[in-house]
């Protein structure tokens, strides 16, 4: 009975030095790596590069257009973007990511612009626009590597929503010149494979960077897409900090729809600085 009394006894002294080292180690580390949610507010100041080609009733495509250079949108912005993050049980995670743009320019083409079996000619004055939806959310199995870094490996699904439009006088079939407002929209979930690293610096300073990607065909939609990101995230207060990150987000997809049959090629780089919040 001693024996049994005395097992107890020195189990619930490792016990308590246990969750009091734990409890130590994690007042060591910053939150990103210990706390159960997160949510990162703030402001996505990406350069801009956005390409469509929408082919006409030939068998040649159409040249893609640069909405850019060609249509003049400029080539910076400033989007708001919204982070979530929820680590459940002890090795998993679920994020999600949501941000937004929509644009749009008069310009002088500078050139002509085939719009299916539509042209604006060089020397039009017209306006154009575009627009981007995305949406990810990720499903991610958690390894760590000690208690001051952990790394993850998972899968998801991006939600796009793209469109684009141009109006103008163009010219039509049979050479009539007449006043025109041509546009395109797709919206698909793409999945993706992705990894993901966190280390923590100290107490108040963290490192964290991810790459997804996806190279396949799903349905209407074909090649490739790349989002990676890293960055730092400073704890201003137990529960509030700051980060400033680069994220890189690449789009190369052939769409075969019966309302557009095209590509689109897009790219937004730059700065992502945010408000995050950790409990």
């Amino acid at each position: 009975m001693k024996s049994l009394m005395s097992v107890v006894l020195v189990s619930m002294l490792f016990a308590v030095d246990t969750g009091a080292l734990r409890a130590e180690v994690e007042d060591d580390v910053h939150p990103y790596l210990t706390d159960k949610f997160f949510v990162d507010l703030g402001m996505y100041f990406p350069n801009r590069e956005v390409q469509f080609r929408v082919n006409g009733t030939l068998d040649t495509p159409n040249d893609i257009i640069d909405f850019e250079s060609e249509v003049g949108l400029g080539k910076s912005d400033q989007i708001f973007s919204l982070n979530f993050g929820w680590r459940f049980g002890e090795k998993w995670e679920l994020e999600a990511q949501y941000w937004a743009i929509s644009t749009g320019e008069n310009a002088v083409l500078e050139s002509d612009v085939e719009w299916r079996d539509v042209v604006f000619e060089q020397g039009s004055s017209i306006s154009a626009g575009t627009d981007f939806t995305l949406l990810r959310t990720f499903f991610a199995r958690n390894f760590e590597t000690s208690e001051r870094q952990r790394f993850g490996v998972g899968a998801g699904i991006h939600w796009l929503e793209l469109g684009a439009f141009i109006e103008g006088n163009a010219i039509i079939a049979g050479g009539a010149n007449s006043f025109r407002r041509e546009s395109v929209r797709a919206g698909a979930p793409l999945p993706n494979f992705g990894v993901w690293y966190m280390y923590s610096m100290s107490p108040n300073w963290a490192f964290k960077g991810r790459i997804d990607w996806l190279d396949v065909d799903v349905g209407d939609y074909g090649g490739s897409l790349l989002n990676a990101s890293f960055g730092l995230n400073y704890q201003i207060a137990e529960h509030v900090g700051v980060g400033l990150n680069y994220n890189h987000f690449d789009l190369n997809i052939s769409v075969d729809k019966t309302n557009w049959q095209g590509r689109v090629r897009s790219t937004y780089e730059g700065l992502y600085a945010d408000l995050s919040i950790y409990w």
